[in-house]
């Protein structure tokens, strides 16, 4: 009876279409959660490639003087506004 009704019903064909749209939808969320991650680390690539310009920047403005310049007068613009609230 058993297998009759497995023919019947073509439960074993059922089963392996079953399983391979199972795979593949497996497969697809992989591959979109991989995009997502490769996307986060490359946007944190750049955030890091920023900095360390924005450092080297300041670093060649601090060796040229100009950093004490700049960065003296900032500090006196703050000093000016903390004291005068």
């Amino acid at each position: 009876i058993h297998e009759g009704m497995k023919e019947e019903f073509e439960i074993t064909s059922r089963f392996q279409d079953m399983e391979f749209k199972l795979n593949l939808i497996q497969k697809n969320a992989k591959f979109f959660l991989e995009v997502l991650a490769n996307q986060k680390s490359n946007s944190l690539e750049w955030i890091i490639i920023v900095l360390i310009m924005f450092e080297c920047v300041l670093m060649c403005m601090e060796m040229s003087g100009i950093g004490e310049i700049f960065f003296g007068t900032m500090a006196q613009m703050a000093g000016m506004k903390s004291s005068s609230s």
